[in-house]
C-alpha cells in the first residue's frame, strides 16, 4: 500500500511556519520536518526538495540540506543526490522487528515490575483515562499516539532499568508513525488499544505476572497483525 494515497496534506504543500528568535535555523528545520513525518501530515514516499522547505520555512537552503542529512541519520528518509529527500516507507518488515522488540522489552519490564512488587502509584491508570478522553472528544492520531507511547515508556521506566528504558526510547520515532497510521486507518484500533491497556494495568497493579504478561502480548500482537493488514491493502 503506498501510504500517500491514504493520508496527504489539505492544501497539496508544506505548511508555512517562522523559525522564533533565537532558535538555530537547522535544529527548527529539522524539528519541523521531523514532526511532519512521525504525525504522517506529509506521506511516506514524497520527495521533499531544499527549495520547497526553504521557501515554507522563509530559510536558505543550507539549514534545510543539514536537516535532510539529520533525518537520513534516523532513517526517516533516504537522500537522492540532486533531488531531495525521499520520506521512508512503513514497510511490513519494519513493523515486525519493531514488535519483536517491543514485545520483549515490556514482558520483561512486566516481569520486573511483579517480581519486585513495584508500585505504579496511579501513573498507568491515569494514562489509561486520558487516552480514553482523548478518544471520546475525537483527537487526532498523533495525539492519541503520544498518549500510547506514554504508557509504554511508563512501563519500562517503571521497571528500574536504564539500559532498557533507553532502548525503548530509540524506537520512538518507528512507534510514532506505525501509531498514528494505525489509529488513522483503523480508528476503532485506539478504543480496543484503551481496554487491553485497562487490563495490562490492573494486572500489574495485582503483580499478576501471568496475566500481565499475557495481556501484553496479546495487545502487541494484534497491533502487529492490524498493521500488517494494512499495510497489505
Amino acid at each position: 500500500m503506498r501510504l500517500a494515497q491514504q493520508v496527504r496534506l489539505d492544501d497539496g504543500g508544506l505548511p508555512r511556519v517562522r523559525r522564533p528568535d533565537g532558535v538555530n535555523a537547522t535544529t527548527f528545520v529539522h524539528s519541523y520536518l521531523k514532526q511532519l513525518i512521525l504525525d504522517l501530515k506529509v506521506s511516506p514516499d514524497t520527495l521533499l526538495t531544499e527549495m520547497d522547505v526553504a521557501n515554507a520555512t522563509g530559510l536558505s537552503r543550507t539549514p534545510v540540506h543539514e536537516a535532510f542529512l539529520r533525518l537520513h541519520e534516523e532513517r526517516l528518509v533516504d537522500l537522492l543526490p540532486r533531488r531531495g529527500a525521499l520520506i521512508t516507507q512503513i514497510t511490513a518488515r519494519q513493523v515486525r522487528e519493531l514488535y519483536d522488540v517491543r514485545l520483549l522489552l515490556e514482558t520483561h519490564a512486566a516481569r520486573l515490575i511483579c517480581q519486585e512488587r513495584i508500585d505504579q502509584g496511579d501513573k498507568l491508570v491515569s494514562l489509561v483515562n486520558e487516552q480514553n478522553e482523548l478518544y471520546q472528544r475525537g483527537a487526532d492520531a498523533p495525539a492519541l499516539i503520544a498518549v500510547d507511547r506514554q504508557f509504554h515508556s511508563t512501563i519500562l521506566a517503571l521497571a528500574g532499568n536504564t539500559v532498557m528504558a533507553t532502548v525503548n526510547d530509540s524506537l520512538g520515532n518507528h512507534h510514532q508513525r506505525t501509531g498514528v497510521l494505525s489509529f488513522t486507518l483503523d480508528r476503532d484500533r485506539c478504543r480496543t488499544a484503551v481496554e487491553q491497556h485497562r487490563h495490562i494495568t490492573t494486572a500489574l497493579a495485582d503483580f499478576d505476572l501471568a496475566t500481565a504478561e499475557r495481556s501484553l502480548r496479546e495487545h502487541l500482537v494484534l497491533g502487529e497483525r492490524e498493521l500488517e493488514r494494512l499495510l497489505a491493502y
